[in-house]
């Protein structure tokens, strides 16, 4: 796990999203209210901003992360123990990007984040 990940806020745009991907070599991040509070939202992805922003002709400029944010991404607690877990839920789409799990606290802070989970296998999330 990835102790306190880069997360965006909601209110930037998918173009200082993307501008954090690549200044961070990151492909995912966790969409939070603000940066302070941390409070998950859902997930965003580079290829989320190409298909579902550059793509459909949005100004990357304009829109901002929680626009294109996904809410399907896996969550847990700091406790869950993930031994044994496959994720088992991708979209189809998206059945050649790698899965994310995000870690939230109690109240729904974004703690940690684990971008490769596919290398654990078993029981299903979902």
């Amino acid at each position: 796990m990835i102790p306190d990940p880069y997360v965006a806020a909601a209110g930037a745009t998918s173009a200082e999203v993307a501008l954090l991907m690549r200044a961070k070599d990151i492909s995912v991040v966790p969409v939070v209210d603000n940066p302070k509070d941390r409070r998950y939202l859902g997930t965003i992805s580079d290829r989320d901003i190409v298909t579902t922003c550059v793509a459909e002709g949005h100004d990357p400029k304009e829109c901002s992360a929680e626009t294109h944010t996904r809410t399907d991404t896996v969550v847990v607690r700091p406790d869950t123990e993930l031994d044994g877990f496959r994720i088992d839920r991708l979209d189809p789409r998206d059945a050649h990007i790698r899965s994310t799990i995000v870690v939230v606290d109690g109240r729904k802070r974004v703690v940690g984040f684990i971008p490769h989970p596919e290398q654990v296998t078993g029981i299903v999330i979902g």
